[in-house]
């Protein structure tokens, strides 16, 4: 369903962009804020929260901050886990034209996380037991991102536009995990194995912060 629509986004865009495109530079120097979303791309960070985008328009440049939020699942080996993710930062944007354009972004991407790893172990004589930890984990990225796209300003307001190639780096990355609670008897054998699985689902939230993107759309009004 996102891959048809993003499909369909880009096709519109596409067929009207000569029509937008000419007047593009002057709705620009005409409006001085634009308040929009970027609901769809591919693009993981961007498809976890899709962010809220508040821009200052200064003609050729636009100055913005984007803030999202949301809540995913994730397992990975004995670890099923719970984040909720918040998705904060600034950008910039240069238009070289009417609607060409390249954009440096720096973003704060974090992620708490609820994960309970449990194994089950058979005993002669006394049947299956179980035994789990539960784990807190911060996962955080800062990361830069680079990118290229069209956006288009209409006479009447509306933005519309893609980024279409995201190159995005952390800049840097931390991801702990802590027990919290346990239950059952667990070995120091599978106390070790817990704590892998839980840090390679930090390492997994942190590799979605800063993953790139391709054709990530943002829908508008400027004022």
């Amino acid at each position: 369903m996102i891959k048809k629509l993003s499909i369909l986004c880009l096709s519109i865009l596409f067929c009207g962009s000569v029509a937008w495109a000419a007047d593009s530079a002057g709705n620009r120097g005409d409006s001085i804020i634009m308040l929009g979303m970027a609901p769809v791309g591919i693009h993981l960070a961007t498809l976890a929260a899709p962010p809220v985008r508040v821009a200052v328009l200064l003609g050729d440049i636009t100055v913005g901050i984007d803030v999202g939020s949301g809540s995913s699942s994730l397992s990975s080996g004995t670890a099923k886990s719970t984040a909720t993710y918040t998705n904060q930062g600034l950008n910039a944007r240069y238009f070289f034209g009417n609607s060409f354009n390249a954009s440096l972004g720096y973003h704060m991407r974090n992620w708490t996380i609820e994960s309970t790893s449990t194994v089950s172990t058979f005993t002669w004589g006394t049947g299956w037991s179980t035994a789990s930890e539960t784990y807190s984990l911060d996962a955080k990225s800062t990361v830069a991102t680079i990118g290229i796209g069209n956006h288009w300003l209409l006479d009447w307001g509306l933005w519309i536009g893609g980024d279409w190639v995201l190159a995005s780096t952390a800049l840097s990355q931390t991801s702990e995990a802590t027990v919290t609670s346990s239950t059952g008897t667990v070995s120091a054998a599978n106390s070790a194995t817990f704590k892998k699985d839980n840090e390679n689902v930090g390492d997994l939230f942190n590799a979605i912060s800063a993953s790139s993107g391709f054709a990530v759309l943002t829908i508008g009004f400027a004022f």
